[in-house]
């Protein structure tokens, strides 16, 4: 940066310099040409008298009046030019006192040749000849052109010096110019090599950032994985657990449960003709009983479905929105397509569950009064879909603290390398999309599995 300024401050104070000698060079031309010019006037002044002389003694020699045309203009130029020149000598006070006397002589001289005119009017040309020989026009023309000679020889005098100075002025130019070049040349080039050294250093530090980046990026991927395996090993050991419990509840809880009802009934039958009375507590407590074994199916049903296992996803899918609209209140629809077999193991029940648990969310928030989802196949994945006309998904509901449910979606859906999309619908509501990855070539070894478990 500093070499930077320095360079930008050299070429201002060169750009300053080259101003200040072009107006030193511009004065010294205009000085040059207008000495040029003066010395021009000067000579065109002698020629005037020249002109006019050589005018009238043509006139007096010949008598004819076309001879007198020159006499006549240049009588009228002569003031004028000298006028010109003086304009152009303003600042020698010397070449003005000549000019001064110049004017004299020249009004001296046409006064005496309108004399000679005067004569050869009067007396014709003897007249005129007698004038012409008293020499008095020969000594005043002769002072005139002395006159012009001195001035001339002071312009170019003058000239010379004025040259001098413009050479003078043009090698100082040239120094200049050389030594400003050259300062700027090495403020440049020292800025060249402080400007590639940042560079470098800064292309190191940026390998450096993007090392150290690459890096973490690495880590997070590789921590994103483990953290991804951890949660889907989680949940199939809650899933496993459910399945226990469930297993458990079915073959000892639900036994113990159809053997007390069998025992109930037999011993109801027993007393119902001796002790009326007695029986109708027995239909009471078979009424319980027979409440209690279909809360057991209810809770098998929300632990692990047995559905799932025996028919399938789409059949088990099916069922709980049935069981979910007649509960929830909410008209539903449901259609399923596709082979569902050769998904991962443990994926069919993370797809269940992120179904049960957006049904779950929207009896409620949504407010919505009705309901339709499916769910398909659709080449290399499995593809969720549920939708509803309620109030819609706030925008900042998923970043919000507490939303359980909505993370245990994404949880389950990125557990099994899915994706998952929250939207709202073309007519409000909220529109929850997501896609399983499906293996094909796991097809037929599922199939197999599943006929031998219904067998």
């Amino acid at each position: 940066m500093a070499a930077y300024v320095v360079a930008l401050v050299l070429l201002a104070v060169s750009a300053a310099v080259d101003y200040r000698i072009t107006r030193e060079l511009e004065g010294s031309g205009k000085a040059v040409s207008r000495t040029i010019e003066a010395m021009e006037k000067l000579r065109q002044t002698s020629n005037t008298f020249y002109i006019a002389e050589s005018s009238q003694r043509g006139y007096v020699i010949t008598g004819k009046d076309s001879y007198l045309e020159p006499y006549r203009e240049m009588h009228q130029l002569i003031g004028i030019r000298i006028d010109e020149t003086s304009r152009l000598v303003t600042d020698s006070p010397a070449q003005r006192e000549s000019l001064t006397a110049l004017r004299s002589l020249a009004a001296e001289r046409f006064s005496q040749m309108d004399q000679t005119l005067d004569a050869y009017r009067t007396g014709g040309q003897a007249e005129a000849i007698a004038v012409i020989s008293t020499d008095e026009g020969l000594g005043t023309m002769a002072r005139a052109r002395s006159v012009i000679l001195s001035m001339l020889a002071a312009e170019s005098r003058l000239l010379d010096e004025q040259r001098v100075a413009e050479a003078r002025v043009a090698s100082l130019v040239r120094v200049e110019t050389l030594v400003a070049s050259a300062v700027v040349a090495l403020a440049l080039s020292a800025f060249f090599l402080l400007t590639r050294r940042y560079l470098r250093q800064r292309d190191v530090a940026l390998a450096r950032v993007t090392s150290s980046n690459a890096e973490l990026e690495q880590r997070v991927s590789e921590r994103t994985v483990e953290l991804s395996d951890l949660a889907r090993h989680l949940l199939s050991i809650r899933e496993d657990e459910k399945k226990s419990i469930a297993r458990d509840l079915h073959d000892e809880f639900g036994s113990y449960l159809t053997a007390i009802t069998m025992d109930v009934s037999r011993m109801r039958e027993k007393i119902s003709v001796t002790n009326p009375e007695q029986a109708a507590k027995f239909d009471r407590t078979l009424f319980l009983l027979n409440e209690a074994i279909e809360m057991k199916r209810r809770l098998i049903s929300e632990l692990r479905p047995s559905i799932l296992d025996n028919l399938g996803l789409g059949a088990a899918l099916e069922q709980y929105i049935d069981e979910w609209s007649l509960h929830a209140g909410i008209a539903a629809t449901f259609d399923y397509s596709g082979e569902f077999d050769a998904l991962e193991e443990g994926c069919p029940i993370a797809i269940f569950r992120v179904f049960q648990e957006a049904l779950n969310n929207i009896a409620k928030h949504s407010g919505a009064t009705a309901v339709h989802a499916h769910v398909r196949r659709a080449g290399d994945s499995i593809d969720l879909e549920i939708s509803d006309n309620g109030v819609g998904l706030p925008a900042t509901a998923r970043r919000k603290q507490g939303t359980h449910g909505l993370v245990g979606i994404r949880e389950r859906v990125l557990a099994y390398r899915g994706r998952l999309e929250f939207s709202r619908g073309p007519t409000g509501g909220t529109v929850i999309r997501a896609a399983f990855p499906y293996d094909s070539a796991n097809r037929k070894e599922t199939t197999v599995a599943r006929t031998t478990a219904l067998a």
